[in-house]
């Protein structure tokens, strides 16, 4: 009689279990992180913290060359051993606007024309970071690391 009941019991907590989880019920539910999660601010703080320059910030909404428009924000900034030359930070609300920013680099570097121009773009999430040729490698690479190590 014991091991009928048992039975029974275990066939009822299994139904059960099999009940709850296709309700979802006991089940946690990841909070999808939202694309547009990370300010022209924040990319600034992250590179003021490793000691990097990025002077004269100034917002500038206008972009040439046939670039598109896909951004939110953009600001371009100075670094002192190549000025008035620097970078560029745009900000991205959507993954579209961001791809179309990368398409169009990737144009920029087929073309032996403005191939140099291009040599340091760096992604993080929403930020495209873009700084100038004339740094070295190692320098830009200062960037990108500040950038990747965003949280």
């Amino acid at each position: 009689m014991v091991k009928r009941y048992l039975f029974l019991l275990l066939l009822t907590m299994t139904a059960l279990a099999t009940g709850c989880a296709s309700l979802g019920i006991g089940q946690p539910t990841e909070t999808p992180v939202p694309f547009n999660r990370h300010t022209a601010q924040d990319v600034f703080s992250v590179l003021s913290s490793a000691g990097l320059e990025a002077q004269n910030l100034r917002r500038d909404l206008v972009v040439g060359r046939g670039a598109p428009s896909t951004f939110s924000d953009r600001y371009i900034f100075e670094i002192s051993r190549i000025a008035p030359s620097g970078g560029q930070v745009l900000i991205f609300e959507t993954p579209d606007g961001l791809t179309e920013w990368q398409e169009y680099i990737a144009t920029l570097r087929a073309n032996n024309a403005t191939r140099r121009d291009v040599v340091y773009v760096f992604v993080r999430g929403n930020v495209m970071l873009q700084v100038n040729a004339n740094l070295t490698t190692q320098e830009a690479n200062a960037y990108r690391d500040a950038l990747m190590g965003m949280e």
